[in-house]
Parts: structure tokens; sequence; C-alpha cells
């Protein structure tokens, strides 16, 4: 059929109730919502004019998903505002579903690009614990680390060096060079740490230059984690050379030199090679050497990881199967559930931003809440570590435990400060929802709130965040917040009763019921106010369940594949040290696919991130991107 033969048969179709030509999408929105979202009004810090403009509309997917639920339950435009007829506005969200729900990302090649950044203050301890061999732990006194966009400290776009940082440094490392190498050592750590450090010592048949170039040359290569410029090992002699003139000792003009390197660059930022290029590239194997340390270790690689990057070895397919495989095994991967789950469950927040007055609370101690955090690291790093199914996150059958956990979870025969694995008789306690860092940091000081844990669920665990509440909705209005005699439950049903507030309330609220077993520190209770638990959930299609169990599996059976994603978003951009932008969508569609393949193992999970191309490739970024 010709194109003016179609054209002929579409047209009167297409036409509105008054026979004029649809608008287009574009300038539906214009029309409709540019007076109050254009670049100069930006109301709600929405401006729709510069993301119109953004092409395609999927990088600014948050954007678009949130104005089509507005569209959708006529939140937009307000009351009062010239509307879209019921045909613009199906018009309007059927193109926006198009270009946000499906959107081809096979067409766009970018694996993204690594911008320089400093060490996180992990990262840095971590460094120095395996440069010395001795876990000092010396910037707890450090402004903390932010996180960036991406909910990770470990986020590029925020980890510059400041000057007022980089005078931490200095101090640090002083203290470093003191502890570790003490002109004399007593404890076994500082005769090791002098071991690891002095491979090489002046002697008859070794000049001083020489011992000197060997300790240098050594540790150097291994703190700037990349074959060494002959200019930088001259450099670092020049150090120790300077120091030897001013009447330092061999050993004293050593620490002279390893201290400028603690303070270079080279080991307080990582950097990467750029190409002159504008198109992808294959990072180099000590590049890669570096991505795939930091992701699974938080440090710099070892020994092992340096031989093979220098064969030209680490990028072959079977050697990172054995090196992931390596390196999870080895305690360091501890950091996967120290740094990495912590951070993106949030239960890095217990005992720092959420504590109680321990006056007033003084079964609340330093010791419960760091077990409370230990049960969760422990718990999430088993799982990688055993090839466990992601499913286990959710409906796993133990936890760990040491006597005071286990006595404020009210559970007997557990003794001792040591934290071990414990199978689990009931399904209080099984999984991540059970365990009472999350249910911590998911209260308010005091009680509980079923509105944040179900917006935990949506957003943290299953990556489906609900849309921003809409302008000047609170908790609850005074009329019903005034009704002391209802419960929670009750204001809540008569809060979504507002058709503004329904949309959100009706998919949050039944989920964090669902966990109101669960007091604000993570005690189980059967009452509130005298009154037995109502832990029931409903969901908008009707579907019912009670408690953890039923949420657990309302989790697993009908929203699996969300949980996946999440997972697999979350790690890659740990494991990339950025946020993750539109077109890393394929990657993550791809890693998802070999997961499914493989039943949803944690192993494919790690192997598919460190395989992937965003993780293998560099960019460098254009006008575009």
């Amino acid at each position: 059929m010709s194109q003016i033969l179609l054209a002929v048969i579409l047209t009167p179709l297409l036409l509105t109730a008054d026979g004029e030509a649809p608008r287009s999408p574009e300038s539906l929105v214009q029309a409709y919502c540019f007076r109050c979202h254009d670049q100069d009004t930006g109301k709600g810090d929405i401006d729709l004019e510069s993301t119109l403009e953004s092409s395609p509309l999927v990088r600014h997917k948050d954007t678009w998903v949130n104005v089509m639920e507005r569209l959708k339950n006529h939140d937009m435009p307000p009351e009062g505002k010239p509307q879209p007829t019921p045909g613009e506005r199906k018009r309007l969200l059927a193109w926006l579903d198009q270009e946000i729900n499906h959107f081809d990302y096979s067409q766009i090649d970018n694996p993204g690009y690594e911008p320089v950044r400093r060490l996180t203050h992990v990262e840095f301890n971590h460094a120095i614990r395996d440069l010395f061999g001795m876990d000092l732990n010396l910037t707890k006194d450090f402004p903390i680390d932010l996180s960036g966009t991406s909910g990770f400290d470990n986020s590029a776009n925020t980890l510059f060096l400041q000057p007022a940082l980089f005078e931490r440094y200095v101090a640090v490392v002083d203290k470093i060079i003191a502890l570790a190498l003490p002109e004399t050592p007593k404890t076994d750590e500082q005769r090791a740490a002098r071991k690891r450090i002095f491979v090489s010592e002046p002697s008859e048949d070794v000049s001083e230059e020489e011992a000197a170039m060997t300790i240098l040359r050594r540790f150097l290569k291994r703190a700037y984690r990349r074959p060494l410029a002959e200019e930088e090992l001259d450099l670092a002699l020049a150090t120790f050379q300077t120091a030897r003139k001013a009447g330092k000792d061999f050993e004293g003009a050593i620490k002279k030199a390893l201290s400028a390197a603690l303070l270079s660059p080279n080991f307080l930022l990582k950097i990467e090679s750029s190409r002159d290029t504008d198109q992808a590239y294959r990072v180099n194997d000590w590049e890669l050497a570096n991505r795939l340390s930091f992701f699974l270790w938080a440090s710099i690689p070892d020994e092992r990881l340096a031989d093979l990057a220098e064969r030209g070895q680490l990028h072959e397919d079977s050697t990172l199967r054995k090196q992931v495989e390596r390196m999870l095994a080895d305690p360091k991967a501890d950091a996967l559930g120290q740094v990495f789950a912590a951070q993106w469950l949030g239960y890095d927040d217990l005992g720092v931003r959420i504590r109680l007055d321990p006056i007033d609370n003084p079964w609340c101690t330093e010791s419960l809440m760091d077990a409370m955090k230990a049960e969760s690291s422990l718990f999430f790093v088993s799982l990688l570590r055993e090839n466990q199914p992601l499913h286990r996150l959710i409906d796993a059958d133990y936890t760990y435990l040491n006597e005071e956990l286990a006595e404020h979870y009210d559970l007997e025969g557990i003794q001792g400060e040591q934290m071990r694995r414990v199978a689990l008789s009931n399904a209080q306690r099984g999984g991540i929802l059970g365990q009472g860092s999350i249910h911590a940091v998911t209260s308010f000081p005091h009680r509980t709130s079923p509105v944040v844990r179900g917006k935990w669920i949506l957003e943290t665990l299953l990556g489906t965040p609900p849309p921003p509440p809409p302008p000047n909705v609170s908790e609850f209005s005074d009329e019903i917040e005034d009704q002391e005699e209802l419960s929670e439950r009750q204001k809540l049903e008569l809060h979504r009763k507002n058709p503004n507030c329904y949309g959100c309330h009706s998919k949050m609220d039944p989920l964090g019921f669902s966990l109101q077993h669960y007091d604000w520190f993570g005690r189980w209770r059967d009452e509130i106010d005298d009154k037995p638990v109502d832990a029931r959930g409903e969901l908008p299609d009707g579907t019912t369940f009670t408690g953890a169990t039923g949420l657990r599996r309302i989790i697993i059976e009908r929203r699996f594949n969300d949980l996946a994603r999440q997972i697999t978003r979350k790690m890659l951009s740990y494991g990339l040290g950025r946020q993750l932008e539109y077109y890393d969508e394929r990657a993550v569609r791809q890693i998802v696919s070999q997961l499914e393949a493989d039943g949803y193992r944690f192993h494919s999970l790690i192997l598919g991130i460190v395989r992937s191309y965003p993780f293998q490739y560099n960019k460098v970024p254009d006008a575009d991107n």
C-alpha cells in the first residue's frame, strides 16, 4: 500500500472532534506543562523544557515516569489549569510509554567513562592494610564520605581531593609510618610489616642505592597499582638520597620516600590512561585488575592479580572466572557485605545516623548495634561465597548471631561474643526482612512506620520507587492526625481516600504493615498498645497476604524479576563507581538474562558484571554523553 493511500485512510481517524489534526506529543507537553515546568519556572525543580530537548527521553527516565504517573492519576495539570482532552491525555501517555518503556537500547554503544577520583576512606584504609599488612584504620576522624547519586560513597561525582582533606592525609601518613615501621618493632605485626617492606638491605654486595631501588620499585608498583615509569622511580630515589644527605640513616630515608609515595596522586587517586579517540576502547589489564580488586575487595590488587595483569592474561575469560572465585573466597571480600550491601540496604547508618540515647536506652549498646550490622553483612557475604540463588536474600532459613543479639531477638541457646551461623526453626528471622538492622533503619525513633518500610521495599529492595508525593502533602492531614482514637492503620486508610494519595499508599502501606510484628529496633512483638498486631496486607489488585512470611512469598512469586534487576543495577553501579546512565540498561539486561540462564546465582551476577561492556571498556565523553 502506498504512503499516499495510507495517509488518505488514516487522516480522518487522527482528526480531533473539531476536525483539526491532533497536536504532536511534544506540543502537548509544551501546551500543558511548560507554564509551570519550563526553563524559567522549573516548579518543583522539574524543568520539562530542557528535559524534552535532551534526547532520547529515556536519559531522564525518572522524570518522565513521574510525569506519566501524574498524568494517569490526573494530578497534573493541577485543577484550575488548562486540561488535555481524554484523547490527548491518552495519546501523550502512549507516546511516553513507547519512548520510556520500549526504547531500543541496542542502538546505543557507550560503555561510559571512568573519571579520576580519590580513594574512599574505606579504600584508603584497605590499601594501607594490604601494603603494610596492618589494619590501622586511621581515617575515623576524617569528614565522612558522601554518598553520590549512585547511593554509594565510591561514586565518582563526590570523590574530590580538597586541600583540607590532603592536610589530613599528611598527618595520617606520618602515623602510618610510625605505627607500621617503628625503629624498634615490638609486635609480630610490626615485625611482619618490616619484613614486607624492607625486601633488601645494603651489604658488601649490595649498595645503598641498589637496595633502595629494590625496596622502592616493589612498594611503588603495588601502591600505584601499575608498572612504574623510570622517572617515577628516579623521583622516589631522589627523595631517599635527599633524606640521606640531611642526616637520615638508610631506614629513615626509605621511610621518607614511602611517605612521599603515599601522598602522591598516583596512590591517592584512581587514574586510568586516556586514549586519543572518540570510540570505545578496552581498558588494559592493569586497569582491569584495579577495577576488579576495588569492586570485590575495596582495595588494591594483590600480587596474583598484578602478575596476571603484567603478563596480559587477566582479561581472558577463563582467567577472570578463576580470579573471581578466588577473590570471593578471600576474607577481603567481606567488603561486599560491609560496604556494598550496607550502603545499598542502608544498615551502615545504624550506630552512626541512627542510634538511641544510651541513658534512656541502656540496652542499645555499641556492641549490639555492631552485632546487628555484622548479622546483615555476614549473611549477605555468605550468599555470595556459597553461590546461592538470589531469592535466598529473602527466604534464607539461617542467620548470624552472638549472645547479645540473640537475647535482643529473644532466642535461646547462643552464648559468647563471637558471631556464628545459626539455623532458624521459624520464619520470624529468615532472610534480610527478618534482620533487626533493616527494621531499625526503616523506623522513626520509638515507633515504626509502615509507610517508610513500604517505601524502602519498593525503592531500595525492588527498584520501583513510588513517585514523589504531590506538593504540600503531609503524612496525615491535621483532621486525621487529631483523631487519637484511631490506629495508624485506620489513619492511613482515611489518608488513602484522598485520590492524590491513593496511588502511592495503596502500593506502599500493605508492604509496610506486613512487617508490623517487628518494632522500631527489630524486636518481635505480638501486641501494639495492648491490641494484637494486625500484619495483614492487600495489594491494589486484591491479593492478600499476612506478615513477613506472606511478604516473602509475594516478593519471590510476583516481584522476583524486579528484585533481580535491582540487585544487578545496584551492584553494577557500585562496581563501576558511578551512577548508571540510560545507556547502561543494555548491559543490565544482558546480565539479568545470563542470571536467569544460570538459576539466578550470585556468581553469575558477579561474573556478568565483570564481563560486561561498561566494566571492561571506557569511552571519553563527548558533548552528548
